[in-house]
């Protein structure tokens, strides 16, 4: 009997336990990202359904929907199934043939089963008739069960009157659907941490709006270019939004405040006004909230006093740093699993070159804000309006 995936299963997590009207919205937020998806990546498909508990999506490219669709946030992980009618015997030619078709030579299986609905069997009467048969009629395999860790899995969800078999499960990007929050700026640079910050809030269905800090003179516009790329990789993960990338020029800015504070507080000075710029893009595109790839005790300017020093220039919008307590090893892996580790690698990451040799550690606030009266702010208003504006995704409707 030949197999033949017509669908794929999808699996949610955090949605299931919300209220019903909200996992609705959810739901549909979800359906929406993943029609999206597919469109994009050229995938056919049929529909996209919504049952209990579970999002289907018909095609006669599973295989290629179910990667597809793992990568969209909300989606804890997916399957190419076999579609059948729920009847006992039906499941097992079809699940025998699922298991002659993938299962290996001399390894461990089992077989998984859960129902939803009313049948004339029980989930333990699949399982232990579809284990027996396969284990019959797959003997030149010289398979053995091994019900707490097998090397090879086939399940069974029978749901109402249609059952669903595979055999492999695809991790998903997990989260929570794109757009079931709001907009939040995202500072990025050319690094590892910012691309990673601004990831992890998108993952809690947030929807960017990326800001990158020129420091021409003091960088290469190589930075500018890289930041671009990056930026844009972190885009396709957004799928029927409106994505914005502000490029605002702060180097020229910066040549007078270096002429009016001590060097060893030049970082904590630049970064004031960054999130200062930040919070006026964020007023422009009506965001919730300010993201930085800060890690506390990464650099002399992320000390935990600093970060305090630097966040009383903004006070009426949280500033939000997902990478706080994480370390650079756990970093690297979490960049290299996101696809932005490829730029770091480029050796642009250190794109200033206004750092002192002996920065603050420990600076004082009322020192900082003294040295602030003999900066003109209003540039920052000026950068701000002479910043590019890339549009990353048009935002069409996916409907």
């Amino acid at each position: 009997m030949a197999v033949q995936y017509s669908s794929v299963l999808v699996r949610y997590g955090e949605i299931a336990i919300k209220s019903d009207r909200t996992r609705r919205r959810m739901t549909s937020l979800l359906t929406r990202s993943i029609r999206g998806a597919l469109r994009e990546h050229s995938v056919t498909f049929k529909k996209v359904r919504v049952e209990y508990g579970r999002i289907f999506v018909d095609s006669d490219q599973a295989e290629r929907a179910a990667e597809v669709t793992s990568q969209v946030f909300g989606v804890v992980s997916t399957s190419p199934v076999v579609v059948t009618d729920a009847n006992l015997d039906i499941i097992v030619e079809q699940g025998l043939a699922l298991a002659r078709a993938n299962f290996k030579e001399g390894l461990t299986f089992a077989v998984g089963a859960r129902r939803v609905g009313t049948h004339d069997f029980t989930s333990q009467e699949v399982r232990e008739i579809l284990g027996a048969r396969i284990l019959k009629e797959l003997a030149d395999l010289n398979l053995r069960v091994n019900l707490s860790n097998p090397e090879q899995l086939i399940y069974v969800e029978v749901r109402n009157n249609l059952a669903y078999i595979f055999t492999d499960t695809v991790k998903g990007a997990g989260g929570m659907p794109t757009g079931s929050q709001g907009k939040v700026v995202c500072t990025v640079s050319t690094g590892l941490d910012s691309p990673i910050a601004a990831y992890k809030v998108m993952k809690r269905g947030c929807i960017p709006v990326f800001v990158h800090f020129d420091m021409f003179p003091y960088s290469s516009s190589q930075c500018k270019d890289l930041a671009i790329r990056q930026v844009r990789h972190l885009a396709g993960y957004v799928y029927g939004y409106e994505v914005k990338l502000y490029i605002i020029p702060h180097g020229e800015g910066m040549m007078c405040v270096q002429e009016s504070c001590p060097a060893k507080l030049i970082c904590i000075f630049c970064r004031r006004n960054m999130l200062r710029m930040a919070r006026l893009v964020a007023i422009k595109e009506n965001a919730d909230a300010i993201v930085t790839g800060e890690i506390i005790g990464e650099q002399a300017s992320q000390t935990s006093r600093n970060l305090r020093v630097t966040d009383a220039a903004v006070c009426d919008y949280p500033i939000l740093r997902p990478c706080a307590g994480d370390d650079k090893v756990e970093i690297e892996h979490f960049a290299a699993k996101i696809g932005t580790y490829k730029f770091a690698e480029e050796g642009l990451s250190g794109c200033c070159g206004l750092v002192p040799d002996y920065p603050s550690i420990h600076a004082d606030l009322e020192t900082v804000e003294n040295a602030e009266k003999n900066i003109d702010l209003s540039i920052l208003n000026e950068q701000v309006e002479n910043a590019e504006v890339i549009i990353l995704r048009s935002g069409k409707s996916l409907s």
